[in-house]
């Protein structure tokens, strides 16, 4: 039986005399082959998540990462009432007015201030 460590192999003498254990390295031939056999389940398993992962956006991973156990989701349809539709768009429509408020306050309060402060100047 070779080593599969250190590749020896033993003589008969040898073996006879530590039949479970290498003789030059003191590896344990079982032992070896059972942490050889996790190793290789470990790879495997790895290569598998890699490869599931290169599937995903990189979007998709950074919201894994970000939210563990968080799963991605496709919307397909959004099944609503036309009620419900209008009760939503009339509720878009007055959460974006401070928005153009904020905008119109944005494209002439700054440009007014700035050639008020250049005229000072």
């Amino acid at each position: 039986m070779q080593c599969p460590k250190c590749r020896y192999e033993p003589t008969l003498a040898e073996v006879q005399q530590s039949p479970e254990d290498c003789v030059k390295c003191g590896v344990n031939y079982e032992g070896f082959e059972r942490h050889a056999a996790e190793v290789k389940a470990q790879r495997q398993l790895e290569q598998a998540a890699n490869a599931e992962r290169a599937k995903r956006s990189p979007a998709v991973y950074e919201a894994e990462q970000q939210y563990p156990g968080a799963q991605p989701v496709v919307v397909v349809d959004i099944n609503m009432s036309f009620g419900a539709m209008v009760r939503f768009m009339v509720k878009w429509v007055l959460a974006s007015i401070p928005a153009i408020i904020i905008l119109f306050l944005l494209f002439t309060g700054v440009p007014a201030f700035l050639g008020a402060l250049m005229r000072f100047f």
